[in-house]
């Protein structure tokens, strides 16, 4: 018969599970790591009168707010 003391015993039934915990996680943080971004054809805009924020088409000059439906003039992007 294999004796085995109690303290491996614990050794195994708390290493086992908390490498297997670690290998997930570091799975799932290199695996989010590796998105790739994609760039868009829109930019964010706020209405004027209900200060709703909204994407819109970057060559659109004139956008409608999809809350309240006010056409406004879009304002270019101040750097």
């Amino acid at each position: 018969m294999i004796s085995v003391s109690l303290i491996s015993l614990i050794a195994y039934f708390l290493c086992v599970p908390l490498t297997i915990i670690m290998i997930l996680w570091l799975y799932d943080d290199e695996k989010r790591s590796f998105k790739k971004v994609v760039p868009t054809q829109k930019t964010m805009c706020e209405c004027d009168i209900c200060l709703y924020h909204f994407t819109a088409d970057k060559e659109d000059k004139f956008v409608r707010c999809p809350q309240c439906g006010n056409l406004m003039e879009r304002k270019s992007a101040k750097h």
